[in-house]
């Protein structure tokens, strides 16, 4: 959103500011972690799982189907409603995985587009410690403390750690310091009772990021990857905290409650745009960029459910209760400009001293407030055949106050719901359909529209899905499956006035197989094919082109994991990852090619003393491919150049 609102600010001005059927939600129970933290044995499908910083798949936690999940709310906590303001810090999470097509029926209530799911840890009996100390690819020096600690009947736990990471190496040639610590504690207080309780705190300091923009939106020259392009005293500072309560109740005779609220936020003190601007016609590189402070972004989420469960013969019945509350807060700085001159060569920037800078004491402030109610029902014939239904009404509300105090306020009441199929056609092939409706936010009215500052209604988004999941007895699972998703545009019309002027559609087709292919080597292989389509009045009017930034056409993957046989403890994984050509402007008159980025590594167990030690080495960016990409405004960043992982993981 920031980089939306800067580009147009800056670009704008004068040069010189130039195959299971899903069961019920049951009180967790302690488990292993995922297998010695390999990311792809633990994948069960191709769309994306992460452990620790190492990750697989076609998807992301921001993007998925080629739209953002910030906007849909598309996030769960151990499958507990959470609006995001920060993600999950490393001592707080156990993995996360991204759930579309058939694993993605496994969410009541769930948005279109997909769901992100975050796994807390969890601790077993008696008292354990691991320390993760190296190098990690792309960031620089870490150490990573891991504890849990459980009674031996189990009732009382607590998992966390610390993440150090001072004098930062970034592949950007910026440095900076990052710290993390966390703890998850859980109770049972009575049979088929746990409460969980997570809270997180993080300091962040860093150099800024640093974007590029050119005449026409075509792609910029090359530059190095490894080298500061902001200056020193260009330096971010930020805090995140996360905290949460989650409770979850088998209260007997097929009834379960589930009841859960998560603080989310992140504190500013400092913040920082930084853009490089390539004229064209062989004229140097101008910098300018806005400068921030004392930003606040603030999420509250909460939910109460309650499930019954029963059965009539060979049907099976559940129904589900919900309610849930949302408040978001944004408090944004407009920014004092910056105007830094010109670089000879963009590869050797100068250092340039600090201007003097003038900052606006008022904010901007944007509160999102939303209720909703809901009820479902699930209806399964053993393990053939699963019915399943939601329906949700909800009051969506924002208001939006400006920097003269001007406050607009915008309530939208819309009925959601949700519907899906899935049945068994023989033991090991499965075929499913879904429909959903859901709510987005869609903004407010910038300031060059007639109605600047108004806000707009929530947009309405549609998905409509259908496919297979087939699995292979002791094998892997292949999915199959086919999407469509709505959604409308907002936009400035032809009188000027900022409303929904047409429709983003994206419709593909997707692949999936993951799993072990033999007793020692495991897969993760999937694509994609998105047809992402723009209409409306800005596209018939030549404003814009029909087609998205950004989006490819087609992204692939292959990911291997293989252990070697007469090497006890030796692993090898390797992968490659592809994603085609995309347009890089709004018009469509210029596109950036297709690549494709190779990774490998090792991972070594052994015991050092009777304690269970990991040595783990990586390669990203194997063959050093230089890529641009675009983001949805227009603006471009480079990818990490080649990056070395090397850790020694311990038990103590």
């Amino acid at each position: 959103m920031r980089f939306s609102i800067c580009c147009l600010s800056l670009l704008a001005a004068p040069a010189a500011h130039a195959q299971t059927l899903t069961t019920p939600r049951t009180v967790p129970q302690s488990a292993p972690p995922p297998q010695g933290r390999d990311v792809v044995r633990a994948a069960d499908d191709a769309f994306g799982r992460r452990i620790g910083v190492e990750d697989v798949g076609l998807y992301s936690e921001g993007e998925v189907r080629g739209f953002d999940l910030q906007s849909a709310g598309n996030y769960r906590i151990e499958d507990h409603y959470f609006v995001r303001a920060a993600g999950l810090i490393q001592p707080l999470t156990e993995g996360t995985a991204i759930r579309v097509g058939a694993n993605g029926l496994r969410t009541d209530f769930a948005a279109p587009s997909g769901v992100v799911q975050y796994d807390l840890p969890d601790a077993a009996p008696g008292l354990h410690a691991t320390i993760e100390s190296g190098w990690w690819a792309g960031t620089g020096p870490v150490t990573l403390a891991r504890f849990a600690a459980g009674t031996q009947d189990g009732n009382l736990s607590i998992a966390g750690g610390v993440h150090l990471a001072p004098k930062q190496d970034y592949t950007d040639g910026t440095g900076g310091d990052f710290f993390a610590v966390g703890a998850i504690p859980r109770w049972s207080p009575l049979p088929g009772v746990r409460l969980t309780a997570l809270a997180g705190h993080t300091w962040y300091e860093r150099g800024a990021d640093t974007v590029f923009a050119t005449v026409g939106g075509v792609a910029p020259p090359r530059v190095k990857r490894d080298v500061e392009r902001s200056q020193k005293w260009m330096e971010p500072r930020d805090e995140t905290n996360v905290a949460g309560l989650i409770a979850d109740v088998d209260a007997g005779r097929g009834w379960t409650l589930g009841a859960s609220a998560f603080v989310s936020e992140i504190i500013k003190e400092r913040g920082v745009f930084n853009l490089i601007r390539f004229p064209g016609g062989g004229a140097p590189a101008e910098e300018s960029g806005l400068l921030f402070r004392d930003e606040r972004v603030r999420s509250f989420s909460a939910e109460v459910v309650a499930t019954k469960s029963f059965s009539t013969g060979n049907l099976d019945h559940r129904l589900i209760a919900m309610a849930r509350r949302r408040d978001s807060m944004t408090r944004s700085d407009p920014g004092a400009p910056l105007a830094l001159g010109q670089f000879p060569d963009v590869d050797a920037p100068p250092a340039i001293p600090k201007p003097a800078v003038s900052f606006d004491p008022r904010r901007t402030r944007d509160d999102v407030g939303q209720w909703a109610g809901g009820l479902g029902y699930r209806l399964s014939i053993g393990s053939a055949v699963e019915v399943r239904g939601d329906v949700q009404r909800a009051e969506y509300t924002k208001q939006v106050r400006a920097l003269d105090g001007q406050t607009t306020r915008e309530t939208t009441r819309p009925w959601l719901y949700s519907g899906s199929v899935t049945g068994a056609l023989t033991r090991q092939l499965t075929a499913f359909a879904s429909y959903a409706r859901g709510l987005e936010e869609a903004g407010v009215a910038p300031g060059n529209a007639l109605n600047r500052g108004a806000v707009l209604p929530a947009a309405m988004s549609r998905q409509a899905e259908l496919g297979v999941k087939y699995a292979i007895p002791g094998g892997p699972s292949l999915i199959a499956g086919l999407f469509a998703i709505s959604k409308p545009m907002p936009g400035l019309n032809a009188n000027g006035v900022y409303e929904f002027v047409g429709e983003v559609r994206h419709r593909g087709a997707e692949l999936s197989v993951a799993g072990p292919i033999t007793s020692r080597l495991s897969a993760v292989l999937g694509a994609t094919f998105l047809d992402a389509q723009i209409s409306g009045e800005l596209v018939d009017a030549g404003v814009i082109g029909s087609h998205p930034i950004g989006r490819p056409e087609r992204i692939a993957l292959a990911n291997l994991t293989w252990r070697v046989p007469g090497v006890e403890g030796l692993t090898i994984d390797g992968g490659v990852n592809y994603r085609g050509a995309r347009f890089a402007n709004r018009q469509n008159s210029a596109t950036l090619p297709g690549y494709a980025i190779a990774q490998a590594g090792l991972r070594e167990r052994f015991t050092i003393e009777g304690k269970p030690v990991t040595l783990r080495a990586r390669v990203t960016n194997l063959f050093n491919r230089f890529v641009w990409n675009a983001n949805s405004a227009g603006l471009f960043t480079v990818n990490s150049p080649r990056a070395f992982t090397l850790t020694l993981t311990g038990e103590i």
